[in-house]
C-alpha cells in the first residue's frame, strides 16, 4: 500500500530509499516507546462523589511543587505536567516527544508503518499535522489506527502544544462508540478532568467533545464529572467557556447539578472578576424553581454585593431583568442604607440602577429617604454621591423634582467652589436650556 505523504513540497528533501527498513526509518525519527502511565495514587472517587476541587497549589500538592508550569497564564490552578510524574494520576507521563528529527521520514510512511508510534509522534509539530491530515483525507481505518494508541492518553495530549489538535480532530472524526470512550476515559476522575478544563489547551479540547455529544448518557456523564469543580470553573479565564455553554446547550434537567452548585457558592462567585460573568449567565439560562432559588441566594447578600467591585454589576444584571418582584426584594434589602450607598464607590452604581429600573413610586420612596437624611447636601458635593443625585433629578417628577432643584439653588455658592458639585450645577443648566 503506498504510504501517506502529508508535505507537497519535497524540493528540499530527499526521500528514503527504496531499500532502507522501516527500522532505519524509525532510528531516525529518534521516537522514544510509550509506557503505560502510573496509576494514580491520590483519593479515591470510587465510592460516590468527588470532594471538592482545589484551586490553590498548596492545596495540590502540600509537601511543595517543584516541576511542571503551574501559572504560564497567571492561574495557579491549572497546570502542565512535565516528563516526570508528581503524584498526581499520569498527567506527566512517559510520554516522550521526539527530538532530532526533521519531517523527511514521514514523506515515505503511511499511519499504518508508525504503528506504536502515534501516541509519541503526535506530540511534535510535523507528526501532528501528518496524523490530521491523516484523519481527514484517508479511510477510515487509518482514524481508528490513531485512536487505538491514543485513546488512552488522551488527559496527557490534550494539554500538549501540539498534541491537542490531534485529539481534537479525533473527536471530530471518530466514531459516536469511540467519542463515549474518550469520554469515559477523561471523565474517570473528576480531579483530573476539571485539570483539564482549567488549562487552555484543555478547554478548546473539551469544547470540542461538548459540540459532538449528544446522548443523554454522554451528557449525563460529563455534567456528573463537572460539577465538583463547578466553583472553580465560573471563577477560571478557561472555565468559565466551558460553564457558559453547557448553560446555553443543555437541557434544565442536566444543568440542574451545576446550578445547584453555584447557588450553594454564589457570592463567592459573584464577588470574582470572571465569576459575575458567570453568574449572571447562570440567571439568564435558569428557569422556574431552579432561577428562583439563585436570585434569592443572590438578594440575601445583596447589601454586600453591592459594595463589592464585581459583585454589584450582578446586582445591576438583576434589576435589568425589570421584573417586579425581584425588584422588589431587591429594594426591600436597601432600606434604610441608600445614602450610605450613594457615597460608596460602587453602591453609588446600584443606586443609580434602583432610581432608573424601578418604577416611579419606587424610585419616588429612595428620593424621598434621601431627602430625609440629614447628609443629603453632602451628596451634591460628594465624588460618587453627586452622580446619584443626578439621577435622582432626572427620574423625579413633580414636587419631589422642584425640592431638589431648590436644594441645588440654595447650595450654588458652595457647589462652584467644588469640582463635582459643578457637575451638579453642569446637569441643572442643560437640563434648564432644554425646557
Amino acid at each position: 500500500m503506498e504510504g501517506f505523504r502529508y508535505f507537497t513540497d519535497t524540493t528540499s528533501q530527499n526521500p528514503i530509499p527504496h531499500d532502507q527498513s522501516l527500522e532505519a526509518a524509525f532510528s531516525r525519527l529518534n521516537v522514544s516507546s510509550f509506557n503505560q502511565p502510573p496509576p494514580f495514587s491520590g483519593a479515591d472517587y470510587s465510592s460516590g462523589s468527588a470532594p471538592k476541587y482545589p484551586s490553590r497549589r498548596n492545596e495540590l500538592m502540600p509537601g511543595g511543587f517543584d516541576g511542571g508550569d503551574f501559572g504560564h497564564l497567571g492561574l495557579e490552578d491549572c497546570w502542565v505536567g512535565s516528563d516526570t510524574d508528581h503524584g498526581l494520576g499520569g498527567f506527566g507521563s512517559s510520554l516522550h516527544k521526539p527530538s532530532d528529527w526533521s519531517q523527511e521520514p514521514l514523506n515515505s510512511l503511511s499511519v499504518a508503518d508508525l504503528r506504536g508510534k502515534i501516541a509519541s509522534l503526535s506530540m511534535d509539530q510535523y507528526g501532528c499535522r501528518f496524523f490530521q491530515r491523516a484523519m481527514e483525507d484517508e479511510p477510515k481505518e487509518f482514524t481508528d489506527m490513531i485512536f487505538e494508541e491514543v485513546v488512552d492518553h488522551v488527559a496527557h495530549l490534550i494539554l500538549d502544544p501540539y498534541g491537542n489538535y490531534v485529539v481534537q480532530k479525533l473527536v471530530e472524526v471518530c466514531s459516536e462508540e469511540q467519542r463515549t470512550q474518550i469520554l469515559l476515559r477523561w471523565t474517570k476522575n473528576p480531579f483530573h478532568f476539571i485539570t483539564l478544563c482549567l488549562h487552555s489547551r484543555g478547554t478548546r479540547s473539551v469544547l470540542k467533545l461538548l459540540k459532538k455529544i449528544t446522548t443523554r448518557e454522554q451528557i449525563s456523564v460529563f455534567v456528573s464529572a463537572l460539577s465538583c469543580g463547578a466553583v472553580d470553573l465560573s471563577m477560571n479565564i478557561n472555565g468559565q467557556h466551558i460553564m457558559e455553554y453547557c448553560l446555553k446547550n443543555f437541557s434544565d434537567e442536566h444543568k440542574r447539578c451545576l446550578l445547584n452548585v453555584v447557588i450553594d457558592n454564589c457570592i463567592g462567585i459573584a464577588k470574582d472578576k470572571v465569576g459575575c460573568c458567570v453568574l449572571q449567565q447562570c440567571v439568564d439560562y435558569c428557569y422556574g424553581e431552579t432561577k428562583g432559588r439563585l436570585i434569592a441566594a443572590i438578594i440575601e447578600d445583596a447589601l454586600i454585593l453591592a459594595q463589592d467591585r464585581y459583585g454589584n454589576y450582578v446586582l445591576q444584571h438583576l434589576l435589568g431583568l425589570r421584573a417586579p418582584q425581584v425588584t422588589s426584594n431587591l429594594l426591600r434589602q436597601f432600606q434604610g442604607n441608600y445614602m450610605f450607598l450613594s457615597c460608596s464607590k460602587y453602591g453609588s452604581n446600584v443606586v443609580e440602577k434602583c432610581l432608573l429600573e424601578s418604577g416611579e413610586e419606587q424610585s419616588a420612596e429612595i428620593i424621598r429617604e434621601l431627602c430625609r437624611s440629614p447628609n443629603l447636601s453632602m451628596l451634591l458635593m460628594h465624588p460618587f454621591g453627586n452622580y446619584v443625585f443626578q439621577t435622582a433629578l432626572s427620574v423625579s417628577k413633580g414636587l419631589t423634582h422642584k425640592f431638589l432643584l431648590s436644594l441645588v439653588q440654595h447650595y450654588t455658592p458652595a457647589l462652584l467652589s467644588n469640582q463635582y458639585g459643578k457637575r451638579v450645577l453642569a446637569w441643572r443648566e442643560r437640563n434648564l436650556r432644554r425646557m
